[in-house]
């Protein structure tokens, strides 16, 4: 028996968070203000647009080799140790890049270092704890009869996420904008040793033998394909606010410090949500109603966004996101893993991301011709999106139901 399947339940989980954590602290400061830094460096808005697009191409093209390679091999850990090293390096190449070229290589080589990132933690997660599969648990003790607490581990990364966002804001206003990738660079450090803390749990998911899906269909089930169609379409609606948030709300003359608490907001009421839907063993019919929850609430925010909302309103709009995003991610997350063959699950994962992904680069790569032309309102072309990832949501629930 490895090391690794004798750590007790409450160490896996610690292990598991603490890598939440540390990934997301990256992105926490990476998401708020490396457009805008961008922005300071001479790229116009349909260049940082390209750029932002970049990352979700490489997650289309990557992720689902990545997560085959997760199904039939694991080592996820390792392979997260290497994304944030490479990390690292490259934030600190980007500190004293000062040739157009040169950044913009950096950067290409950032968003390859990071495509499978994040995705790859739930990969990770779900291979351990195998929610809906008779073997439920590779954990060695009381886990196996515990229920799965998917949010009591993810808040965790949401809540990193708020420090970055926070801590973000704070350093550039003791420091200057440029100065940013210094703390990107540091925080991809503590995201490679969190990497090393972890890699015991590769041990957890390892992969079964193949003659136990022997009689496993060779498709996923027909549903699958629309859960992974509306979640994408609900998540990338998101890419506006994301990519070009910031910079729309510094043109409106709001300081560093009020977009970090703004985001700060956003993902806060994500982690609320993580946290309280805690042990919660969300039903088939109730996986699909937080599909639907999330898109009505994506289309809201979408709404109030077109109309250049005042400071209060903003702030309200973005604590929307704890159910645009949230319950859209752990809707979808349950009925994958319940939805895919127990072979294809980490693939199925890899698939939802890449459409979602592929969505997103397009929507990225329209989103700067389309705000540099229509400003707040092109947010009437996101809530368009959210309505249709509703209706799809609304449809797999009345399936599920049937």
């Amino acid at each position: 028996m490895s090391v690794a399947v004798s750590l007790k339940a409450r160490d896996v989980a610690a292990r598991l968070s603490l890598l939440y954590a540390a990934i997301f602290l990256v992105f926490g400061v990476q998401a708020p203000f490396l457009p805008v830094w961008l922005g300071s460096r001479g790229l116009d808005i349909n260049e940082i647009g390209l750029i932002l697009a970049a990352p979700r191409v490489l997650q289309f093209l990557t992720l689902p080799l990545l997560t085959r390679w997760a199904d039939h091999h694991g080592q996820v850990a390792r392979m997260l140790l290497i994304s944030a090293a490479l990390m690292a390096l490259i934030y600190a190449g980007l500190i004293v890049a000062d040739r157009r070229f040169a950044l913009l290589a950096l950067m290409g080589l950032l968003f390859c270092a990071q495509a499978g990132a994040m995705p790859l933690i739930d990969v990770l997660t779900f291979a351990i704890y195998r929610p809906h599969d008779a073997s439920r648990s590779m954990v060695a003790d009381e886990a196996a009869a515990a229920p799965f607490d998917y949010g009591g581990i993810r808040k965790w990364g949401s809540a990193a996420f708020i420090a970055g966002n926070l801590l973000g804001g704070l350093f550039l206003t003791l420091t200057s904008l440029a100065a940013i990738n210094i703390a990107l660079a540091w925080s991809a450090v503590l995201a490679a040793v969190a990497a090393i803390y972890a890699a015991p749990l590769d041990g957890l998911a390892q992969p079964a033998p193949p003659d136990r899906f022997s009689g496993a269909p060779a498709r996923p089930p027909t549903l699958l394909w629309l859960v992974i169609g509306a979640a994408a379409i609900i998540q990338a609606s998101h890419v506006l606010v994301l990519s070009f948030g910031s910079i729309h709300w510094a043109r409106a003359g709001y300081s560093s410090a009020f977009i970090g608490a703004v985001w700060a907001i956003g993902v806060g009421s994500e982690t609320l949500f993580f946290a309280f839907i805690g042990r919660w063993r969300a039903a088939n019919d109730r996986a699909a109603g937080l599909l639907i929850l999330g898109g009505g609430v994506a289309l809201t925010r979408w709404i109030a966004m077109a109309f250049d909302p005042s400071a209060l309103v903003l702030a309200l709009a973005q604590a929307g996101h704890g159910l645009s995003f949230a319950a859209t991610h752990i809707g979808t997350m349950l009925l994958i893993s319940e939805l895919a063959p127990a072979h294809m699950r980490a693939r199925a994962q890899g698939w939802m991301v890449a459409a979602n992904s592929a969505l997103s680069a397009a929507l990225i790569a329209l989103c700067g011709p389309l705000y540099g032309r229509l400003g707040e309102q092109a947010y009437f072309v996101m809530a368009g999106l959210a309505l249709t990832g509703l209706a799809i949501s609304v449809l797999i629930g009345a399936r599920r139901a049937a």
